[in-house]
């Protein structure tokens, strides 16, 4: 990296600005040394697969990036390698899996320098982007599938895409559901928890379960291991990372059903698609239904303050196309189908087609 280019990037640390723009004098020139660019993308690629921990953050510390105590950073995040020090995850915040940030932009000449601050016990919802100059204030949250590129003031939701926007502003009573810490009344919480997990699944007509955290850590996001037997959940992870990467082939229905996803019969399972590591065993797909690839299914939410843990069924002859996200939760009626790249959420009627973020009913068939 040429001395200009270090020296623009300490003056953005040391500034308020979110983001500058400079003029490159050679293409090259914003790139570090080889080794360092190495080291922070093989530390990226591992870090993908290692559960949310201490010991995570301190890995990422590594790389220059700025990661606070209690930080809840889970699965298959990207972060960007050559500018990892403009990244601030401040104590107690929880990014999102599947999430990307991004601190940097090349266009023709000019490369685009941006920090992405992720304020205290602040939530970045799954599936999203920060682009350089992006920045989630102390009681905001940035929904699911969305991009970011600005600021998200103190208070506020935004979603979108291609581009975040305002969705609401957060009365007291949304900022105490979202925000208010622990009681910390901790051995009361923990226990009546697992009671009411344990209810949750023992109980065939209990679809939803939602928990008010109370626990130890700075959000809930952070106590994922307590969510059920421990060994259990490496169980599921390794079976579904082992089924991730292949084909559809019996092998691939096998390791699924292991993990205990009820799947019908001549169900086609695409590649990358993946159920969820802590609750995968919640989901059900009828018979002839088809998950085209790198579809989501997940079975648990955590927000600052909450833990959600839901039921997801899915009908016969259900058509979810690629890049789908189907939220804990959701119901989805024989014959229907949801096209690419959307987010299912709640009751998808049986004969329809859906599509969007949130999907919303585009016809019936």
């Amino acid at each position: 990296m040429k001395a200009y280019v270090k020296k623009a990037v300490k003056d953005l640390q040391k500034s308020d600005e979110l983001k500058i723009e400079i003029t490159l004098k050679k293409k090259n020139d914003y790139k570090r040394n080889c080794f360092r660019i190495a080291y922070n993308k093989i530390l990226f690629l591992a870090q993908t697969r290692i559960v949310p921990s201490h010991f995570k953050n301190w890995l990422l510390r590594s790389s220059r990036m700025n990661v606070g105590h209690d930080c809840c950073i889970p699965h298959y995040i990207k972060f960007d390698p050559y500018f990892p020090e403009l990244i601030y995850l401040n104590k107690g915040c929880l990014v999102g899996g599947e999430s990307h940030l991004i601190t940097h932009q090349v266009k023709g000449k000019k490369l685009i320098l941006g920090k992405n601050i992720v304020d205290e016990r602040v939530l970045m919802g799954g599936l999203s982007s920060m682009l350089p100059g992006s920045k989630i204030n102390k009681n905001s949250i940035l929904m699911f599938f969305s991009d970011l590129e600005g600021e998200i003031p103190e208070g506020e939701l935004w979603g979108g895409k291609p581009k975040a926007k305002k969705v609401m502003e957060f009365g007291k009573d949304m900022i105490d559901k979202f925000f208010i810490p622990s009681n910390g009344k901790h051995k009361k919480y923990y226990k009546e928890a697992r009671e009411k997990i344990n209810n949750f699944l023992e109980d065939p007509e209990s679809t939803y379960l939602k928990i008010h955290y109370n626990g130890k850590r700075l959000n809930a996001g952070d106590d994922w291991w307590r969510a059920r037997n421990f060994f259990r959940i490496w169980y599921n992870g390794i079976l579904v990372e082992a089924a991730r990467p292949l084909p559809h082939c019996w092998l691939k229905t096998l390791l699924f059903r292991m993990v205990g996803v009820k799947i019908g019969k001549n169900v086609k399972i695409g590649k990358g698609v993946i159920f969820d590591h802590l609750y995968g065993d919640l989901v059900s797909i009828g018979d002839n239904s088809v998950l085209e690839d790198r579809v989501y299914f997940d079975g648990h939410e955590y927000t600052i303050t909450q833990t959600v843990f839901a039921k997801t069924n899915v009908g016969k002859n259900v058509h979810i196309k690629k890049g789908t996200y189907v939220r804990p939760g959701t119901q989805i009626g024989d014959n229907t189908t949801v096209e690419p790249y959307s987010f299912a959420q709640r009751d998808l009627e049986e004969n329809s087609v859906y599509a969007g973020n949130p999907a919303k009913l585009i016809k019936k068939k």
